[in-house]
């Protein structure tokens, strides 16, 4: 019994990070579109990376040492580097397609990753939902389809570039799973920040790639680098400590909420109704799977 609710808090715990790492994803899309306005993707991966890893160094590893930092095995480097791998072409991408659409439109679109990330879930770690929890799993996925109704998408380069990103982030998500099994999630943000920011200088400099126009948004360029690789990313990473992985990703896809919420205080856009609705049908449904997961009893699951 003591087991039980120790995992059932856990859960709990797991998706308030969940939900606390999908706003911060919705913070760091509406940020990134304002820096995009006067830099490069590849000028703002190189210094968002750099300033995650800059800021875990100071404050997280002189607390742990070296040692539990870079010491893992063979199995928690290989999927270390292939968390590093899709992550590179995944970020990449979403935001070199960022810069060429609407934040709101891109933040939609790559929801595409959430029914990647169940299947590979379901499919190759046997994941199971609860009747409850299921129903609230419908729930969100009919809000995400009231919204994107709404939207007109325009199939330009940026749709193509946010839609490979989108992919490649459903391959994240399951590769970051199957890792941490092997390495704790703070060693392991800090090590894809780093090897990141490594491989995102190189390609800049490469290619010879200016500092033009960083001068106008560098402010807001350390705050992505805050929220996004630290904040939104490590706390995801830490719900998937504590929940099944397809879980996770469906409580991600509040992220678009919390983008139309940003961008009406930052920008006086007001979402229409359908958005309203939809955005009602993903709160009701991420709040169902939250209390079917918590109730005292235990569900069948299916």
């Amino acid at each position: 019994m003591l087991t039980q609710e120790n995992d059932n808090r856990a859960v709990r715990v797991g998706y308030i990070l969940a939900i606390v790492s999908s706003f911060g994803a919705g913070l760091a899309t509406v940020v990134g579109k304002w820096n995009l306005l006067a830099i490069s993707p590849l000028l703002m991966n190189c210094l968002i990376f750099s300033t995650a890893t800059v800021a875990l160094s100071i404050f997280w590893v002189p607390f742990r040492g070296l040692r539990s930092v870079f010491v893992h095995k063979a199995k928690g480097w290989f999927w270390l580097l292939m968390f590093t791998a899709t992550s590179f072409v995944a970020i990449w991408a979403f935001w070199t397609g960022v810069q060429r659409m609407d934040p709101s439109l891109a933040a939609f679109l790559n929801r595409i990753e959430v029914p990647i990330v169940i299947a590979l879930g379901v499919v190759f770690l046997k994941e199971k939902f609860g009747k409850i929890e299921m129903m609230g799993a419908v729930l969100s996925i009919i809000g995400i389809i009231i919204m994107k109704l709404t939207l007109r998408f325009e199939y330009n380069v940026g749709f193509w570039y946010v839609l490979l990103g989108s992919v490649f982030f459903g391959i994240t998500e399951f590769v970051s799973k199957v890792a941490l099994k092997y390495i704790d999630a703070i060693p392991m943000a800090y090590l894809r920040n780093m090897l990141m920011a490594v491989g995102y200088w190189i390609i800049l400099f490469g290619s010879g790639g200016s500092f033009e126009g960083l001068g106008q948004v560098w402010y807001g360029v350390l705050a992505l680098g805050l929220i996004g690789p630290i904040l939104s990313r490590l706390l995801y990473m830490l719900a998937l400590k504590r929940m099944e992985l397809s879980k996770v990703a469906i409580i991600s896809q509040l992220q678009p909420v919390f983008v139309l919420m940003i961008a009406l205080v930052a920008f006086g856009q007001l979402p229409g109704i359908r958005e309203m609705w939809g955005g009602l049908f993903l709160v009701v449904g991420c709040l169902v799977m939250i209390w079917g997961r918590t109730r005292p009893f235990r569900q069948k699951v299916i």
